[in-house]
């Protein structure tokens, strides 16, 4: 009986966050090799768009789009 990761999914923030990295490290491959290099708001904000994309089609039964009142929190 197994007692490793390979039994869970990653937390929500936790995908987005894997998700926006791999999403910057492929638009960056695509400019140049190195690490460092300028990044304008639009380009950025393309990358956590998609993101949030890739994280409400995962999670669906999470209802991650859903507003929540501030007294839930």
């Amino acid at each position: 009986m197994s007692t490793g990761w390979e039994n869970f999914e990653p937390a929500p923030i936790e995908f987005m966050h894997g998700r926006m990295l791999d999403l910057f490290h492929a638009w960056r491959r695509s400019k140049t090799k190195s690490t460092k290099l300028e990044i304008d708001g639009t380009e950025f904000n393309m990358i956590i768009a998609q993101a949030k994309t890739d994280t409400y089609a995962k999670y669906p039964k999470q209802n991650l789009q859903k507003s929540i009142s501030k007294s839930e929190m």
